[in-house]
């Protein structure tokens, strides 16, 4: 019968809960048959329905929190989580807040996050022995393209569909040796480039491997640039390294911004291309240190610790997320692809900006794309400003 009430001066002082320990509170007698009482009085979400306003006044030995605290800090700016979060907890946590709320003038917070970002799952292969009992990747062998027991190369593994790693299903993979064979920068790398942070991520030891080698890239290219820098060069030869830091720096803040990541390590590639070609021009040791600091800085959140050695490396004294100048963000020329009927024929470098019919007469002039236009009829145009131009003829 509800609503039972608990027992008094409980001792609090022991494993697991209170509860099971009080016999004679747990312990009924209903027409001579001996029940127990539950002891679960709270769903488990029940805990995790209020945390962020507990956070908000860590320290309060009176109470949970204070209103003053949770009105300065409150509602969260943005909550992240996974898929197994987006209802129940959730859902707890929005009647927590309303219910806190209903009818109180010192707390009117319906809603406990402004933003929610619900990320994907990771996922692996699932595997079974002959018997149907489930085998963890590290139980497994390879032989002639084929997976056996590595204890029992008679038994042949079923290979089972991709699904989110879990102990139960004994997909998952030990971190510990991936840190120690590639590091921990190359699993994060892995795992932001895999796909988007909202879809599941597929793990592959193919991936890791790759991901590996661009950092092993990435370190070459720091010898390089520290070489280029100890040369100690005084003068600049152009603005285009700032210019393109700049750029990289906008793209990583906006991909930032946006949860982005696997853009991010896009941006990553791009910068990576764009240093290897840029430091034969021989900048100066202030502008190449300058540029390469700011780049190293904002690719903490991926590589932290490559970042962190090549920072040190050069010396870098103060560490803040570097800003971009958005003057250095225009830019003066542009290329152009002029397709015919679909199909690349030539590369025009002109202003940005350029009108559909001013950029035709360039193409008219140019000696390349003649051959292809000369006594054609031109059915029609399709241009895409500062990047592409398709003639269909």
């Amino acid at each position: 019968m509800l609503p039972v009430k608990l027992p008094e001066n409980i001792d609090l002082n022991v494993k697991g809960n209170p509860l099971d320990s009080q016999k004679s509170w747990k312990e009924v007698d209903v027409n001579g048959k001996k029940l127990f009482r539950e002891t679960d009085t709270l769903d488990t979400f029940v805990c995790s329905s209020w945390y962020y306003l507990r956070f908000c006044s860590p320290n309060n030995d009176e109470k949970g929190f204070s209103k003053e605290d949770v009105n300065y800090w409150m509602p969260v700016d943005q909550y992240i989580g996974g898929v197994e979060h987006a209802i129940l907890h959730l859902l707890y946590s929005r009647f927590f807040m309303r219910a806190l709320s209903y009818k109180n003038e010192e707390l009117n917070i319906t809603e406990p996050f402004q933003g929610l970002f619900t990320q994907g799952m990771v996922c692996h292969e699932t595997y079974k022995d002959p018997d149907n009992n489930w085998i963890s990747p590290e139980q497994i062998e390879t032989i002639n393209g084929k997976k056996y027991l590595k204890t029992d190369h008679t038994k042949k593994i079923k290979v089972g569909p991709s699904e989110s790693m879990s102990k139960s299903k004994k997909n998952t993979i030990d971190p510990e040796n991936i840190i120690i064979n590639y590091g921990a920068d190359s699993a994060r790398l892995f795992i932001l480039s895999d796909s988007p942070p909202e879809k599941d991520v597929q793990w592959s030891e193919e991936g890791i491997i790759s991901s590996f080698k661009f950092i092993q890239k990435l370190w070459n290219l720091n010898s390089k640039i520290l070489d280029e820098i100890n040369k100690n060069n005084k003068e600049d030869i152009d603005e285009e390294l700032t210019r393109g830091t700049n750029k990289f720096l906008k793209k990583v803040n906006d991909n930032l911004e946006s949860f982005s990541y696997n853009k991010i390590i896009a941006n990553l590639h791009e910068i990576y291309s764009f240093l290897i070609n840029k430091i034969k021009k021989k900048y100066s040791k202030k502008t190449l240190t300058e540029n390469y600091q700011k780049i190293l800085i904002a690719i903490m959140p991926v590589l932290p610790h490559f970042s962190n050695e090549c920072l040190e490396l050069i010396n870098a004294k103060e560490i803040k997320w570097p800003k971009y100048d958005e003057t250095l963000l225009i830019q003066d020329r542009v290329n152009i692809v002029v397709q015919i009927n679909g199909k690349k024929r030539e590369l025009i470098n002109t202003s940005p900006n350029i009108s559909e019919e001013n950029l035709f007469e360039i193409i008219n002039k140019n000696e390349t794309l003649k051959k292809y236009l000369n006594n054609k009829n031109i059915k029609r145009k399709i241009y895409i400003k500062d990047k592409l131009i398709n003639i269909i003829i």
